[in-house]
């Protein structure tokens, strides 16, 4: 198992494509009913940026769901590159946003049923930093890690239980990687 919070991965034009294409209110996220389906349903609806599909929900033949794939896809290869991972098969990218919803926060859920690792990058300050990612160990019975939000850190971990806190104020936004 491993951490890695890095806050000095980014290039500038990646901050600056977040900064003047994402968070100026312009970028297209898209309503999704349940911000976790495995192992049940939440009902609490957030918005999304699909870059990758999940491969299980991948029409056959379909790669990118964005045009912005490349810029989005060079800051997970911006961070692994400076940590040194290797990634040898990209399962899943979106961008999430999330707000207050009416649980403090998600199911307690893994990304895949199977073994991934994964990379959480925060895009902005949101107004309320207990809008926290909260990662346990396999059994869920203890915390091995909390985060933080802050604009511009990853945070890589491998195949975890883990669940998020929602904004009581504002939203944060989140770009999620999951790889192998």
């Amino acid at each position: 198992m491993f951490y890695i919070e890095d806050n000095s991965f980014m290039t500038e034009g990646q901050k600056d494509f977040i900064e003047s294409n994402m968070l100026d209110g312009n970028f297209p996220f898209y309503l999704m009913p349940w911000s976790v389906s495995k192992p049940k349903k939440d009902n609490n609806p957030y918005l999304t940026h699909i870059i990758l599909n999940r491969p299980e929900e991948r029409p056959k033949g379909e790669m990118f769901n964005s045009n912005h794939h490349k810029m989005l896809l060079g800051i997970l290869d911006s961070f692994c590159t400076k940590n040194k991972i290797k990634i040898n098969e990209l399962l899943r990218s979106t961008i999430n946003l999330t707000f207050k919803v009416e649980d403090d926060k998600c199911i307690t859920h893994r990304d895949h049923d199977y073994d991934h690792k994964q990379l959480l990058v925060y895009l902005n300050n949101p107004l309320d930093t207990d809008s926290k990612t909260v990662i346990l160990d396999d059994d869920e019975k203890s915390i091995l890690k909390e985060i933080k939000p802050t604009k511009f850190t990853g945070i890589c971990f491998e195949n975890k239980p883990h669940y998020h806190y929602y904004p009581k104020q504002g939203y944060r936004i989140v770009a999620v990687y999951t790889f192998r």
